[in-house]
């Protein structure tokens, strides 16, 4: 042996020692492999096939996302190197099935079990577990079985309690329950020891039933398992607790937790935070602050986990404060926020429009060396769009990128839906080209919004090309794309196309429900297309739907709208001629119609009709009902119309009660109304602004100036914010009773308050002003309408025309702004 060959062998079986050892010990680490195997590889000798089976081995179970593909990558690299030299074994191959398993390509796997066979080793059940874990992994538990009962004994290999654990597990997760419950009844009587229930096997059934909400099934397997002698661990319960959180069964749970201490098992974090999560999931944050205070008394230290299940509830549950505490106390005991941490964070500031609160959270993250994921951003995003904060998407998606996270479906559909939905389609055009250039293909969302945008945007004929491309790419579209389209194609009289759209939904399973008809229509009728919106109804006769209660009920609301109450009332009729029984909703939709119309007659007769149908009349019909009468001077049918309503008994909101007062106090019944409001008062009815303004007004109106200053001092005790009209009825009276300074005080304490003057308020002071004589006033305020780029009503300019036409008046109109200088020539 030359001298160079002995220093290779020498090398060679030095880091076979070195290995061995280290793999003994359980200090070889993922580096060291590397290294090793690198060192390893131009020294190898045939017997190195073991020390090549270690390395491969720890890398393959390596904490990191790749390290199947790495050791596979390294496998081929040792069978190309050293093919003369190292032959792998069976283990070899053991560890490609695993990493082919956990790679998710079970195809090499079996390709590999293939080549065992071949080669004539025997098989044994190491290697057959893993293919059963792989077919588990990925829901083929049936082929698994297969395995399990017939082949295993083809290669005389038997199976032991991993491969039936393997099966149970692979069996709960696909919620066969049942079948999970026959294997484990059959491993119990099965005389085969290899095969015996161990703690893992029952504690997998059991937490298979307590997903599957069978918590009583469950109790009854630990039964089982207690009396063939398997002691139930911390494992075991906390599956159970866990399903009886699930279902709300917290009396469960603390008999759960006391009968873990008397069987001498403590619960441990993983117990604690289990409990913890489900009180918060359930908002009895409350509850489950009591447990983390037993948990740290138990001498049971709180981890992340506990904490960000406390700030989940807190957020759920909208208590900030509650959150923000919490976070001082992770940090005073050594732990920080991690990213599932501060997603709750941003998410909550973000639903709760508070974007700029999030992003500073998100900025010092990053700042405390926390990377954010594709989630993170998704949540910012999305919190923007809501916003609308637009402007921020570029800058935002460059920095994700540059951060080394690519944009998923989400991120880009985020994007393209706020895009779209303002209508800015060049901007949504340029996110999807972005997509594409990322090597994403638009998916039914992305076209299902550019599609839906299109169309409310009027462009129908650019949406049926995106949805005939979308077709093409091979993207199937759902029932929320075709009603987009199909909703365009009605609004532009398109009904071939739509009708054909419809027959192509049922080609592909699509059944168009009455909901996608019922929306067609509903958009229709508020655009005021209610003879389209008829037309809806011959279509879905024509596609086999029958219109419902709702289909009618919005298209007489339409025809109201449109002032067409003839043909809502045979709407009504014809609904009863198919064997539809008109409800609450119908009626009240035509009730409105008759009183808009001043139909009154015809509403009343109606109202009557419902009665006699036993249709129970709701608040909404008596407002309506009321505020035709009311509307129409007919007092006395009003009046016993409400007094019936009061009669029936029922709470009736403040809404019905403000129409009564109004039509009181319009028929100059005061001192009834102030009854009424009063002891709306003393029955807990709260009064709202509009119902202080109402009386406020009727009683200025009737020289109870007392009364009504009563009520306006009144209005903060009940906790109301007084509004523009409010303020006008009071300074218009101040007017009129010619206390100008207090008209001004009140002005300006109305402006400090934050409530902002409208055009009816200042248009509406300035004539009062003017009949007056008080020109100054008057033009300070003409000033103000100036300001808030107001427009002079037909009656205020008239005014000033008139007044200034007269003689005594024209050199006054010097006092006003300059642009109502011209006033001094009307009528030279």
């Amino acid at each position: 042996m030359s001298r160079r060959a002995s220093a290779v062998r020498d090398r060679c079986l030095e880091l076979e020692r070195v290995i061995a050892g280290q793999a003994r010990s359980g200090s070889l680490g993922l580096k060291d492999a590397l290294k090793l195997f690198e060192e390893l590889l131009p020294n190898a000798r045939p017997t190195s096939v073991r020390a090549f089976n270690s390395l491969l081995n720890v890398v393959s179970r390596a904490q990191c996302p790749s390290a199947s593909e790495l050791a596979v990558s390294l496998f081929n690299r040792m069978a190309h190197s050293c093919c003369n030299k190292v032959r792998p074994d069976l283990y070899t191959y053991s560890i490609l099935i695993g990493c082919f398993c956990r790679m998710g390509r079970l195809e090499h796997g079996f390709s590999v079990f293939g080549l065992i066979i071949k080669t004539g080793w025997r098989v044994d059940d190491v290697v057959i577990n893993q293919l059963l874990k792989g077919l588990c992994d990925v829901k083929r538990v049936g082929e698994a079985m297969d395995i399990l009962l017939r082949r295993m004994p083809e290669f005389g290999c038997r199976p032991d309690i991993v491969s039936c654990n393997t099966l149970l597990k692979g069996f709960c997760n696909e919620k066969r329950v049942e079948e999970a419950l026959d294997l484990l009844h059959t491993m119990a009587d099965d005389g085969d020891r290899s095969c015996t229930p161990d703690v893992v096997t029952y504690n997998t059934v059991i937490d298979g039933m307590c997903k599957a909400h069978a918590v009583d099934r469950a109790e009854g397997v630990l039964q089982q398992m207690i009396d063939k002698g398997v002691k139930p661990d911390i494992q075991t319960y906390n599956c159970l607790i866990h399903g009886y959180l699930s279902i709300g069964q917290w009396k469960e749970v603390v008999q759960r937790l006391e009968e873990m201490y008397a069987r001498g098992l403590h619960p441990n974090v993983v117990t604690y935070n289990t409990v913890i999560d489900g009180l918060c999931k359930a908002h009895a944050v409350d509850w489950a602050e009591g447990v983390l205070q037993q948990m740290i008394d138990k001498g049971v230290k709180p981890d992340i986990q506990t904490y960000t299940c406390l700030i989940h509830g807190y957020l759920s549950t909208g208590q900030w404060k509650e959150v923000v505490q919490r976070l001082e106390e992770m940090y005073a005991h050594g732990l920080h926020p991690n990213v599932v941490t501060y997603g709750l964070l941003l998410d909550y500031l973000c639903k709760n429009g508070k974007c700029t609160e999030a992003r500073k959270i998100f900025d010092s993250m990053i700042r405390k060396g926390i990377k954010p994921n594709v989630t993170i951003y998704g949540i910012l995003l999305h919190g923007y769009a809501a916003e609308g904060a637009l402007a921020d998407f570029p800058d935002f998606l460059d920095l994700m990128v540059a951060n080394g996270i690519s944009p998923d479906h989400y991120i880009f559909n985020t994007v393209f839906c706020a895009y779209a939905k303002k209508a800015m389609i060049d901007e949504a055009m340029h996110i999807l080209s972005k997509m594409r250039q990322q090597g994403l293909s638009p998916n039914v969302v992305t076209y299902g919004t550019l599609i839906d945008a299109l169309c409310k945007m009027g462009r129908v004929d650019d949406a049926v090309l995106k949805f005939n491309q979308m077709i093409d790419e091979g993207v199937t579209p759902n029932i929320v794309v075709f009603n987009s389209l199909i909703y365009g194609l009605c609004t532009v009289d398109r009904w071939e196309k739509a009708e054909e759209l419809f027959f192509e939904m049922l080609d592909q399973e699509i059944r168009p429900d009455i909901v996608s008809f019922n929306t067609i229509m509903s958009n229709l009728c508020k655009e005021g297309r209610v003879m389209e919106a008829q037309s809806v109804i011959d279509l879905m006769e024509r596609v086999g739907v029958r219109p419902n209660v709702i289909s009618y009920t919005t298209l007489i609301g339409g025809h109201c709208l449109a002032g067409r109450t003839d043909e809502a009332a045979k709407l009504l009729d014809s609904m009863v001629s198919v064997g539809l029984k008109p409800n609450i909703l119908c009626y009240d939709a035509l009730l409105r119609g008759y009183c808009k119309t001043g139909r009154i007659d015809n509403a009343y007769c109606l109202f009557r009709e419902m009665l006699r149908k036993q249709v129970t009349p709701g608040a909404v019909t008596y407002s309506t009902i009321l505020h035709g009468l009311f509307q129409t001077r007919r007092f006395s049918e009003a009046k016993e119309l409400y007094q019936n309503m009061i009669k029936t008994g029922k709470q009736w909101g403040i809404y019905t009660y403000n129409i009564i007062l109004n039509g009181l106090c319009k028929n100059n019944c005061v001192d009834e109304a102030f009854e009424m409001f009063q002891s709306l008062c003393s029955k807990d009815i709260h009064p709202d602004i509009v119902t202080f303004n109402i009386m406020i007004g009727c009683l200025l109106k009737s020289g109870r100036k007392k009364d009504a200053m009563d009520l306006f001092a009144a209005i903060p005790a009940h906790g109301l914010v007084l509004d523009v009209v409010t303020y006008r009825l009071m300074m218009e009276n101040l007017i009129q009773e010619g206390l100008l300074d207090e008209f001004d005080n009140l002005f300006l304490a109305m402006e400090k308050s934050g409530c902002t003057p409208n055009s009816y308020m200042l248009n509406g002071i300035v004539r009062r002003l003017l009949g007056g004589g008080d020109i100054m006033r008057a033009g300070a305020y003409l000033s103000k309408i100036d300001e808030m780029n107001f427009s002079l009503e037909a009656s205020t300019t008239s005014l000033l025309i008139s007044f200034f036409s007269r003689e005594e008046y024209k050199n006054l109109a010097k006092s006003l702004p300059e642009k109502y200088h011209f006033l001094e020539e009307v009528n030279k």
